[in-house]
């Protein structure tokens, strides 16, 4: 439970003691890097990290009010920007939001891949049957045999030449029996 107290201050969760622990970080780092005797820096300083509302949680907000103090006997109320709060609640609602689009993005990521597979399967049918009608294309253009198409004229020029045939066969006849009758 004392992972949870930073600087006196109890978190809920381990996402805000991470927060929490960033910022104790940064507020070192500032301390270290600023000089406190020049009041302009410390002024400097002090604008950005208000402008940026780079610190959200109770440790951050207290050292940006040690500043204020600090600074207001330098520079009077009005020259100082206040602090902006940010409510917790609205945080926390934010994060549940935040979190129900996060689940809702996974559930279309889901249902964006199951369609993207289906949409596979469904471009190698179409291409199975354009390929199937193809080669249906190409047969029935390079036989010769076109079954059905032909066989009416095949047969009737079958039969033609058979005609053709008894015709040359009975004039042959006629010409021998003439031949055998003088």
């Amino acid at each position: 439970m004392d992972k949870q107290i930073i600087d006196g201050y109890f978190f809920a969760s381990s996402r805000d003691v991470k927060m929490a622990i960033k910022e104790k970080d940064a507020i070192e780092k500032i301390k270290d890097s600023i000089n406190i005797q020049n009041t302009e820096s410390v002024y400097d300083t002090y604008n950005k990290l208000v402008t940026k509302n780079y610190f959200v949680t109770p440790v951050g907000m207290s050292f940006l009010h040690d500043m204020r103090d600090y600074l207001k006997q330098f520079y009077g109320e009005e020259e100082l920007k206040p602090i902006a709060v940010a409510d917790r609640r609205t945080k926390v609602e934010d994060d549940v939001k935040l979190e129900l689009n996060y689940k809702q993005l996974e559930k279309l990521k889901q249902e964006n891949s199951r369609l993207n597979r289906i949409k596979q399967r469904l471009v190698i049918m179409v291409i199975s049957m354009i390929i199937i009608i193809v080669g249906m294309l190409f047969i029935v253009v390079t036989n010769e045999n076109l079954g059905y198409f032909n066989a009416e004229e095949k047969v009737l020029n079958k039969y033609a030449s058979w005609q053709e045939r008894l015709e040359n066969w009975e004039e042959e006849l006629i010409r021998r029996e003439e031949a055998l009758s003088k």
